[in-house]
């Protein structure tokens, strides 16, 4: 830590060098301790702060951090990841969209944080902070961003249909213009993006191919993009007899096997479970249905998540969850009989004994 010097004015000097700027800078104050915590503190600013660029020497602000790691990565990211990117730079950055990078502390970004966590839910709050941070972490500036507390997420259950609410299901879509949407959701638990972009090439008669999504870009329009969601998500499935049965009967009306958009799609879903006493599911949730649906059967984990075209297990073990909630009074009972069983076994041992 330098020392403060006395100058002749009675004030004291503490003078440290700007390798940046590759000058000196001057801390004044009327003791020495004051001066020395002043080129203390503007030390450990400087320290976090990004050499400047020949062609930028200005800093830049929180805000047009966020928008240079936006356009780094718009043909990178998936249309609905960019545009998700994009409602945060627009809403939620008050309050620290104009700070500068250098200037920005821990706590500026705890009292963000605390601030965005009265007005949006957890998860949002969570894909603001990432957002924020890995904007930082571009412009290689470094905070303890660890330190930083979120808000809890409060994990639910999914609401996911039973058997009978299944069965329920693809009776009451059989011959409306969802039909095939929902039929294709139950049985083969592919995503709302996913059936939006099937064509009738994509079906031979035994499998879908599953090779493209429609998804909302930065600008909230639907577009068709060639790829999935993942590496895993582009696949090629069977389709079961009951799906068959109705994409045969099907009429082509256009090259797509469900012309509807999702959001017309899931409105009359939900209509149609109102009117027939079911709770109003999402379409997501006949992706659940179908996973629970393979784990009730012994259908082994790895071929579940080929099917459902997943990368990760994580809404494998959701189900499962789901399973053991709803079957565990039948498990307990199970397990009683098991020990009684070993106890009426021993006792008739011991009797013939």
């Amino acid at each position: 830590m330098a020392t403060a010097k006395k100058l002749p004015s009675h004030n004291y000097r503490v003078r440290k060098y700007d390798k940046w700027t590759k000058k000196y800078v001057s801390f004044t104050a009327p003791d020495p301790e004051t001066a020395e915590n002043m080129a203390s503190e503007w030390a450990m600013k400087n320290k976090r702060r990004r050499c400047p660029k020949k062609e930028k020497k200005h800093e830049l602000t929180v805000a047009e951090a966020v928008r240079a790691y936006i356009d780094s990565k718009n043909n990178i990211l998936s249309p609905s990841s960019i545009r998700g990117y994009e409602i945060i730079y627009r809403n939620c950055l008050d309050g620290i969209g104009d700070k500068y990078l250098i200037d920005v502390e821990e706590k500026d970004l705890q009292e963000w944080v605390n601030r965005n966590a009265g007005k949006y839910a957890p998860k949002s709050v969570k894909s603001q902070y990432g957002l924020v941070t890995a904007a930082f972490r571009q412009q290689k500036i470094l905070l303890d961003f660890s330190s930083v507390l979120l808000p809890r997420i409060k994990r639910s259950e999914p609401l996911i249909p039973t058997t009978e609410q299944i069965a329920t299901i693809l009776q009451m879509v059989e011959g409306t213009p969802i039909e095939l949407a929902v039929t294709i959701a139950v049985t083969m638990g592919l995503r709302q993006s996913e059936i939006a972009a099937l064509k009738w090439s994509d079906y031979d008669g035994r499998t879908l191919n599953i090779h493209a999504a429609v998804v909302p870009n930065s600008e909230n329009k639907l577009v068709r993009k060639e790829t999935t969601k993942s590496e895993a998500s582009t696949r090629i499935v069977e389709v079961d007899e009951l799906c068959k049965q109705r994409l045969d009967r099907a009429e082509h009306k256009s090259e797509n096997i469900s012309p509807l958009t999702p959001r017309h799609v899931l409105k009359s879903f939900q209509s149609l479970c109102k009117k027939n006493g079911l709770p109003q599911f999402t379409m997501h949730a006949q992706r659940h249905g179908n996973a629970s649906m393979m784990l009730a059967n012994g259908i082994p984990d790895k071929y579940a998540m080929a099917r459902l075209g997943q990368s990760s297990p994580n809404m494998i073990k959701n189900v499962y969850q789901h399973l053991y909630a709803d079957k565990q009074a039948e498990y307990n009972k199970s397990i009683s009989n098991a020990f009684s069983k070993i106890y009426d076994t021993k006792n008739m041992t011991q009797e013939n004994s």
